[in-house]
């Protein structure tokens, strides 16, 4: 949502004002940000109630999860900005989000478990947030899991939305620039 909040401000002109604002394009896109944060971290929060409530699913120690999903969310934001930076419309990003999110889940082993995916689909994954994400919580289930168990998955996680949104945050600084 942060990166499409900068098209929509495009298209109808908020942003126009906000340049002319004594503020910094740096200022304004990293505004944008906990628009994206929140709803993922919303949307994260109501699947783990619902699925321990509903079907009386386990995810781990909570604060572990919530390292895990906050992780998730960061990557998946990153991903997001640089899919948005590349659209000219809000309806252009929204269709690329879609599509880039809906491939990554499907490499990622989202609709199927990777360790019946052929090999080379299996090392592919690794390259997408789902197969950390999922490596994750398979983690967070064992018994006597600590934060060094899923320091791996944290780590690519953040690694993939601090790579993926300073890359979109750079092209996004540029496009308000130019």
């Amino acid at each position: 949502y942060g990166a499409l909040a900068i098209l929509s401000d495009r298209q109808v002109g908020t942003l126009n004002r906000l340049l002319a604002a004594p503020i910094a394009p740096a200022a304004i896109i990293l505004g944008a940000s906990p628009a994206g944060v929140a709803p993922g971290l919303v949307s994260m929060t109501v699947l783990i109630v619902a699925t321990t409530l509903l079907v009386g699913a386990t995810w781990g120690p909570p604060l572990l999860l919530t390292l895990l999903v906050l992780a998730a969310v960061i990557a998946a934001m990153g991903i997001s900005t640089v899919a948005a930076s590349v659209a000219r419309t809000p309806q252009q990003a929204g269709g690329l989000n879609a599509i880039v999110a809906i491939s990554m889940a499907v490499i990622g082993g989202v609709f199927f478990p990777l360790s019946q995916a052929p090999p080379m689909l299996q090392a592919i994954s690794s390259i997408t947030p789902h197969a950390w994400f999922i490596r994750g919580v398979n983690t967070l289930a064992g018994t006597s899991v600590e934060l060094a168990d899923v320091a791996p998955s944290l780590a690519v996680l953040l690694a993939m939305g601090i790579v993926t949104g300073t890359i979109g945050l750079l092209r996004a600084r540029r496009s308000l620039v130019a």
